[in-house]
């Protein structure tokens, strides 16, 4: 007798602990919205300028000739609403990352010590500049900081950090899909 009013107490007693524990947990939103980017600029041809940015769905965003872009390479950061007008003057490309895929570049990226750039190298003549991107946002300024991966056509530069190359061949791989 004494058991089966031990029973339900025992049971109650697991679903209070169990809803109690629940209510510590903190969700954190990832206010990050681009992880990767890569463009392309050359003037030997008239003026050319286009790229992709990778977002934090897998989406591949691709642009050409924006009107107004926030381009990485004028300023040490830009801030979210930055960020944010340069989404809105791309497309949605019909390449997408994976999940998977995405967290492992992602990670990969996080290991990226940015001080270990090579020496820049002649590349030849009139071929532009493709650079490849992976940010950082900081949640606190609001901002995105980019760091290069590797840089190619007419001047080479290569992050000789082994994650650094790791990214960046792949996303030398997402490129040949996207064009």
């Amino acid at each position: 007798m004494k058991a089966l009013c031990i029973i339900p107490i025992l049971i109650l007693s697991m679903l209070a602990s169990l809803c109690v524990s629940c209510s510590d947990d903190v969700v954190v939103a990832n206010e990050q919205e681009i992880y990767f980017e890569i463009h392309y600029t050359n003037q030997a041809w008239g003026n050319q300028f286009k790229g992709f940015l990778i977002d934090k769905d897998g989406q591949v965003r691709t642009y050409d000739k924006p009107a107004s872009w926030n381009d990485v390479e004028l300023k040490s950061t830009i801030s979210k609403p930055e960020m944010e007008a340069n989404i809105a003057q791309t497309t949605i490309a019909a390449t997408r990352i994976a999940a998977g895929d995405l967290d492992k570049y992602v990670s990969a990226s996080r290991k990226i010590k940015g001080d270990s750039l090579s020496k820049p190298a002649n590349g030849g003549a009139d071929l532009g500049l493709t650079r490849f991107y992976a940010y950082t946002y900081d949640a606190d300024k609001k901002t995105y900081s980019a760091l290069l991966l590797r840089q190619i056509g007419n001047v080479i530069i290569h992050n000789q950090d082994a994650n650094a190359q790791v990214v960046a061949d792949w996303l030398t791989k997402v490129m040949d899909e996207v064009y």
